[in-house]
């Protein structure tokens, strides 16, 4: 699956939206039928995927000669969309607080399954950081960026735009560094422990959070929100950024 895949489905398609979508936009404008060729599905189930589309807003519909035709908003519409749903949120926001319980602040643990729920974590874990405009991390990196690859990358983007600083201990260094922007370099410091190969686990620190992710069999995270723990794992940071070369 393509990084555009899965961003589309960040942002609300599933996947078969998102093919339908990318192949609507290859085509510019087409009818179902020549439409679920290139997405390589039957027609009924391109016709149906068109409907949602079309219901998300993605994409229109009109006949010509008594036959219909599908045409893909421009990708340029598609943040108007999340403009959209940004400001239906902020409308119910008073109303959804009013829904949260009040209680005094105490350990929350929480459990994200797949890649969904791992990119959903790292948003977590950099909204938290923005603050003090630090993340901690440690572990197998090597492992992490071969299993969440597109979520990995997305995030680290995102960090250097949010231009938050990250010390890291890794297993190894590989060619990240050569294959990142030069804003990597000004926002990021690496130090390496051979024995983190053996890990099959990623672990991302910020000031009140620390998030644990498991590479191996069933992918999982799990985020642990409570500043004393944090804190503790900062310390047992700093003593492993001291022993890393």
């Amino acid at each position: 699956m393509s990084e555009l895949n899965v961003i589309l489905e960040e942002i609300g398609l599933t996947q078969k939206e998102s093919e339908v979508y990318l192949a609507l936009l290859k085509l510019g404008e087409e009818t179902a039928s020549r439409i679920s060729e290139i997405a390589e599905l039957n027609r009924i189930t391109t016709y149906t995927i068109l409907k949602s589309l079309s219901e998300k807003g993605f994409c229109s519909s009109y006949d010509k000669n008594n036959v219909q035709y599908f045409k893909p908003i421009k990708p340029e519409q598609i943040l108007g969309l999340l403009e959209e749903k940004k400001k239906k949120i902020k409308a119910i926001l008073p109303m959804l607080k009013q829904q949260e319980l009040v209680s005094e602040e105490k350990p929350e643990v929480s459990i994200f399954q797949g890649k969904k729920g791992m990119a959903t974590i790292m948003t977590i874990l950099l909204n938290d950081a923005e603050k003090k405009k630090e993340v901690l991390g440690y572990g197998n990196v090597s492992l992490s960026e071969k299993i969440i690859q597109y979520q990995s990358l997305y995030w680290r983007k995102t960090r250097l735009e949010k231009k938050i600083y990250m010390r890291a201990v890794s297993d190894s260094m590989g060619d990240i560094e050569h294959r990142s922007p030069p804003e990597w370099k000004k926002l990021t410091q690496l130090r390496t422990n051979n024995e983190f190969s053996k890990l099959n686990v990623y672990v991302i620190i910020t000031e009140n959070l620390v998030g644990e992710f498991i590479l191996a069999g069933e992918l999982f995270a799990v985020l642990k929100k409570n500043k004393d723990l944090a804190d503790k794992e900062r310390y047992n940071f700093e003593k492993m950024w001291k022993n890393a070369k």
